[in-house]
């Protein structure tokens, strides 16, 4: 019998010690996108577009720092496509409009039917521009004053045709900290930044926080209109401009581009329910939920249990068995120490994983619940 604790044991480290590995080595891939571009080329026009609804807390600071671009002005515009917002973000947008002859504000209209709202607000403002390159942005995002200039020599000299950004995600108040680091984690460890970048692997994925996107790319694959119903729009635009032949190029940004999600409990929580579900899928999430739910004890119990019996016991077998535990919670704790550092999570928050993994469990239950149920709302609205 104990020979079958030693098979476990060793599967619980092999299983550990392989996740740290491939999340260090995803870390690793994705390479940082330069901040200091070659001046070569002769600027091309660009439009960035920001799909707004509701967003007065955030489209200020957004605005604020695009304005603030070291680009030519004559050859950026800030487009700022108001989705039926409520709140006060039509106010700020005209504010920044005083102020800078580069902002525009535009209004999306009435949402068609199938449509959903974000892709809408995108698809009015690419057509309301003739710019050389769209770059499609969210309202949460800040942006250092290199970005644009960096991107687009980044696309240029490398002959991209979409280039997406991995911002820094800002995690700074008790419930992200608790709730978010796991998700992020494993999305990185999806997140294959070589065979997205490889033109000959099927892999894609963009990030809609930045989109950088030739004009007559976006036209010839029927931009957002072709994906006008994917709630996830930004990886159906990474695949659908693969899938055509483009090039995709995938960067990390976290030195030029940060963002903060959510601030509060119940944004937080309806986000990580829409987006596990609708990224996963329904089976894959419901192992997520069995996974969470029990990486919320093994690292700890079972090793306490093991070294338990191994001094109870003291025999060699127990012992190894033990040990491997031991070995496994440690990878695994470790793992978890290299996405708090990325994300630049406390250290002290490793201490709350298992209430963290509780946590996810119930979000995800209740993501796939609300997706079975088609009850899926988001800002107002069902998607």
């Amino acid at each position: 019998m104990q020979i079958i604790w030693v098979i476990l044991s060793s599967l619980w480290c092999i299983l550990a010690i392989g996740a740290f590995l491939l999340l260090k080595s995803r870390y690793d891939a994705l390479l940082p996108l330069g901040s200091s571009p070659s001046a070569t080329i002769d600027p091309p026009s660009i439009s960035v577009i920001i799909p707004a609804r509701d967003e007065a807390e955030n489209i200020g600071k957004c605005l604020e720092s695009l304005t603030k671009q070291i680009y030519p002005h004559k050859t950026l515009k800030i487009l700022v496509v108001d989705d039926g917002s409520t709140d006060d973000t039509i106010l700020i947008a005209q504010g920044y409009m005083d102020q800078s002859i580069q902002v525009e504000l535009i209004d999306a209209g009435v949402l068609p039917p199938g449509w959903l709202g974000k892709s809408h607000a995108c698809w009015v403002g690419a057509n309301s521009t003739h710019t050389d390159w769209l770059c499609f942005v969210d309202a949460d995002t800040r942006h250092a004053p290199e970005l644009i200039s960096a991107a687009i020599h980044s696309a240029i000299d490398e002959e991209v045709d979409l280039l997406t950004l991995h911002p820094r995600q800002e995690m700074l108040g008790f419930w992200e900290r608790l709730l978010m680091p796991i998700p992020f984690m494993t999305l990185m460890i999806l997140l294959d930044a070589q065979g997205i970048n490889n033109p000959k692997s099927e892999k894609a994925l963009a990030n809609g926080q930045f989109i950088l996107i030739k004009k007559e790319v976006y036209v010839s694959i029927g931009g957002h209109a072709a994906i006008h119903d994917q709630v996830l729009e930004d990886v159906a635009i990474a695949r659908l401009v693969k899938s055509s032949g483009f090039k995709l190029k995938l960067l990390g940004g976290s030195e030029l581009i940060r963002t903060r999600m959510y601030t509060q409990l119940k944004t937080l929580w309806e986000g990580l329910a829409r987006g596990g579900s609708e990224l996963f899928g329904v089976p894959l999430t419901i192992l997520a939920v069995l996974s969470s739910a029990l990486t919320a004890f093994i690292p700890i119990a079972y090793p306490i249990w093991r070294l338990m019996l191994a001094w109870q016991r003291y025999d060699g077998i127990t012992i190894l068995s033990a040990l491997l535990a031991c070995a496994g919670s440690v990878a695994w704790y470790g793992a978890h120490t290299l996405a708090f550092h990325h994300y630049r999570v406390p250290y002290r928050y490793l201490l709350l994983l298992p209430l963290s993994n509780l946590l996810i469990a119930l979000v995800n239950a209740e993501g796939i619940i609300r997706r079975m149920r088609s009850q899926r709302i988001w800002k107002g609205r069902t998607i």
